[in-house]
């Protein structure tokens, strides 16, 4: 790691002044939880460690935090389970190598919750590190076509697996996946009257209508006034069929809603909205989209939320119909994707030592087939070869950034001692 980079609670503490205030507590209780969840917090930290180190000169569209939790089962719009990656708040373009050592750092952290030994560890980030630079050869070899739609269909790639643990993890979050869906999420978050109306939960402080809050925090006084104009410009975004399906549905209740770990306390907002039939609900999830911590100055005058758009659907195979962007009346850049649709994540908390390895050069595998679309897979390929170093040197980056991510940790542990950061709301 550069031996003058930024304090890293003083990073946080920057951060936390654009974001709702009432959030920062819980932002501060979540990433302080383990390594891992400080790591899923700081994308921002290692993109500035990166940037002071030697890089490679192959360039693609970055998930930019590419860490195990960002990889994940939804459905596609013909209602068959993929899995991909599926967080593109930070997408950019960037050598392919970022995205591939925050994966394995974030591998490590998983080991080292599962108590693996340093050599376990080692070999771990090798054989994913390994898995990436495989993948990249099999997509090298592809033609274009046959590249641009290969797609992990769930079911079919679980139903080829032997009966391990690892496919009997993959078989459970697929269950959870196909229960999550967006049907399930209104009965959560919703509250139904009997004269057939309906309102979001009032929860604070991780769901907060909009209509409760201070207007201080709001995009405009008039509350329907900033919908509608909300709602046209993320109407503007979409195809025009997706136009014509959402225009016969109305928006009846909005609130903040607190998600993740690195995203809470920025403006992430879900909005129900209603159409014509009795059984016609809908919920949409907005996020604020903030400049990518891999962007230059430069590049951060463009919509933030299209860039998000844009890069997920360059780094999907196939992606959120209801994929859009928009701008509040304060300038707020938003993108819009549905709230849940058979989206879910493999438990990393009790995996097995073998499953996380199979599980890592899934990922992998994944993550080289959304840069061979974005770049040049043949360069890449030729690049890598098959030697062997290329794994061993980022599994040897891997531990080293582990071991700073746990110095960060403490720090950060130590800041809420001290109460430099509230742990209290």
């Amino acid at each position: 790691m550069p031996q003058d980079r930024p304090d890293p609670i003083a990073r946080i503490e920057e951060q936390n002044r654009s974001r709702l205030p009432w959030l920062i507590a819980e932002r501060h209780r979540r990433m302080a939880a383990n390594p891992f969840a400080w790591f899923r917090g700081t994308a921002a930290q290692m993109a500035s460690d990166l940037e002071g180190l030697p890089r490679s000169g192959h360039r693609v569209q970055l998930c930019g935090d590419a860490h195990l939790m960002n990889f994940g089962f939804y459905a596609s719009p013909e209602r068959s389970l993929v899995f991909d990656i599926n967080d593109f708040d930070e997408t950019a373009p960037g050598p392919f190598e970022w995205d591939l050592k925050r994966l394995l750092v974030s591998v490590v952290l998983v080991a080292r919750q599962l108590k693996l030994e340093a050599s376990d560890q080692e070999r771990l980030a090798r054989k994913v590190a390994g898995g990436y630079r495989k993948a990249i050869a099999r997509f090298a070899a592809l033609p274009t076509l046959k590249l641009w739609n290969t797609l992990l269909h769930v079911e079919r790639f679980v139903a080829e697996l032997p009966a391990t643990a690892f496919r009997r993890d993959l078989e459970i979050a697929m269950d959870q996946a196909q229960r999550r869906t967006g049907r399930q999420a209104i009965q959560k978050l919703c509250e139904f009257h009997p004269d057939g109306t309906a309102l979001i939960r009032h929860e604070p402080p991780l769901i907060w209508r909009h209509r409760l809050v201070d207007q201080e925090w709001m995009s405009h006084p008039d509350h329907d006034h900033a919908i509608a104009l909300m709602t046209a410009g993320y109407f503007d975004s979409l195809p025009a069929h997706r136009r014509h399906l959402l225009s016969r549905f109305d928006v009846v209740d909005t609130a903040y809603k607190a998600v993740g770990v690195g995203s809470v306390g920025t403006r992430c907002s879900i909005a129900l909205l209603k159409g014509p039939h009795a059984d016609d609900w809908f919920l949409l999830q907005s996020k604020q989209a903030l400049a990518s911590c891999l962007q230059s100055t430069a590049d951060a005058e463009q919509h933030q939320g299209q860039r998000v758009v844009e890069g997920q659907r360059l780094m999907q195979c196939v992606s959120d119909p209801f994929l859009g962007w928009t701008t509040t009346p304060r300038g707020i850049h938003l993108y819009w994707r549905q709230l849940r649709d058979w989206k879910s994540a493999i438990n990393l908390e009790s995996i097995s030592p073998d499953s996380l390895k199979a599980y890592g050069r899934l990922c992998a595998s994944v993550l080289a087939r959304a840069h061979a679309r974005s770049g040049d897979p043949d360069r890449l390929s030729a690049e890598l070869g098959e030697d062997k170093r290329f794994d061993r040197a980022l599994a040897g980056f891997a531990l080293a950034c582990a071991d700073q991510v746990e110095i960060d940790h403490r720090s950060m542990l130590q800041a809420m001692a001290s109460g430099r950061l509230t742990s209290s709301g």
